[in-house]
């Protein structure tokens, strides 16, 4: 080897202090300014809008070490599906993200969503479900300790210590989260998974919401789907797993498991059958209710099984006595013999075994308890004041309960007026529906 000359030596060691102290300096001087400067922003949310689809606006971006970026003041915004602009779907006062191998970590403050309505929001969902595959992660993680939802029509929630995790799967690119859904004087720890299938088709979409722990929340939660506190009462409550499907662009079809707690009787029966009366407070466990379309009817109830219960409470006269002519509810004497100057009729105990099919039959069984015979469905004073029908009812006699037409000549239709389109949702047997049911307007 060829000995090196002082001068070389000398040249050796510039070039190598240039190379550890220079460059590293001019590149790191580089990088600020090139960071610092104001178009740095609007280069970065360009580069988040393309990554995301949607349009990105942010405050201010920070690099506090290698790996990890902040977002100050980010805001979302998504093609309104209509066509009718840009709308605000998401805004964080603050998102950190952290890069891994693989693997995005958001942390998020002051984090806010919001939808102009559950429908176009689960259509604003499923267009970033279907840009997932072009992220550069495998697993995306998200926690923010509190967390505003905002659903359009007063339906906005508040949820605490969400904890994300999204999985990019090219197949079925699956979002879990569990949270605090947090309501007055109430915390309930829930679970959510939503799920897209691509190796079928048409692409399929799932999502379950779970009830875990704690006060069961408010029944509002269901306004989201339909108008639940407009069927149970303000005050009624929900504790199961509610699951919603999607094939293709056919409807959401769904399925719920669990309880519904304090629900208006009153407001069950009297606002949406306004020629019946009952009042007190009831308990509905429901073993299966399944929603969907129904050949030759629509879409509705197929098929629904589980328990009524409830305390102390009164029953219109009128109520007892349709449920006798036309679904073979077999009153006692005393219920049968009242005073014909009242119109209620007072009971202390209500239990009701129901098992609706898709074909409109109705199975229907006494649930109070050993301490009356198995098919007794309203006790008072300590005595039986109504037995559950023998064999089974159908949809047809709970029409004509709900929608009396008892005072029309035989084989009268029951017009299809704003009250009685809940019929429609009924189970029943197509040829029931239209036999039963005529379209026309309500005078």
């Amino acid at each position: 080897m060829f000995p090196l000359s002082r001068p070389f030596r000398h040249g050796l060691a510039t070039v190598a202090l240039v190379g550890a102290t220079v460059l590293p300096t001019v590149f790191v001087a580089t990088y600020a300014w090139r960071i610092s400067r104001p178009g740095h922003i609007r280069d970065v949310e360009i580069m988040l809008g393309r990554q995301l689809g949607v349009q990105v606006t942010l405050d201010a971006v920070r690099y506090p070490r290698p790996g990890e970026v902040v977002f100050h003041g980010l805001i979302l915004r998504q093609e309104e599906p209509r066509g009718k602009g840009l709308v605000e779907i998401a805004r964080a006062g603050a998102v950190r993200l952290v890069r891994g191998d693989r693997e995005l970590t958001i942390h998020a403050d002051g984090l806010a969503l919001r939808g102009e309505s559950p429908k176009l929001a689960m259509d604003q969902v499923g267009s970033l479900l279907q840009r997932s595959g072009e992220l550069a992660f495998d697993h995306v993680n998200l926690t923010a300790p509190t967390c505003k939802l905002d659903l359009g029509d007063g339906l906005d929630f508040v949820v605490q210590d969400l904890a994300g995790a999204f999985s990019v799967d090219q197949a079925r690119p699956t979002l879990r989260a569990a949270y605090r859904l947090v309501e007055p004087g109430s915390k309930t720890r829930c679970e959510l998974t939503l799920s897209r299938d691509r190796a079928v088709e048409p692409v399929s979409t799932s999502l379950v919401l779970k009830t875990l722990e704690g006060l069961p929340p408010s029944a509002r939660l269901l306004n989201v789907f339909f108008d639940a506190t407009g069927w149970i009462g303000d005050r009624a409550r929900l504790d199961g797993t509610l699951t919603l499907r999607q094939s293709g662009g056919r409807p959401w079809e769904g399925d719920f498991s669990g309880d519904l707690l304090d629900i208006d009787l009153a407001v069950l029966v009297g606002r949406r059958f306004p020629r019946h009366r009952m009042a007190g407070s009831a308990r509905v466990e429901v073993e299966t209710a399944r929603w969907g379309d129904r050949p030759g009817l629509g879409m509705g109830w197929i098929e629904a099984k589980g328990t009524l219960r409830g305390g102390q409470g009164a029953v219109g006269a009128d109520l007892l006595s349709a449920l006798s002519r036309e679904m073979k509810f077999r009153l006692t004497p005393r219920a049968s013999r009242v005073d014909p100057r009242r119109t209620e009729i007072d009971f202390a105990s209500l239990g009701l075994a129901f098992a609706i099919q898709a074909d409109g039959e109705i199975q229907l069984g006494g649930a109070l308890g050993d301490e009356f015979p198995p098919d007794v469905v309203l006790a008072g004073g300590g005595e039986p004041l109504s037995y559950a029908p023998q064999g089974a009812a159908n949809v047809h006699g709970l029409i004509k309960t709900l929608f009396p037409v008892a005072e029309a000549p035989p084989g009268s239709l029951v017009p299809l007026t704003p009250q009685s389109r809940v019929l429609l949702c009924l189970p029943a047997a197509p040829e029931v529906a239209s036999k039963h049911v005529r379209p026309m307007d309500a005078n």
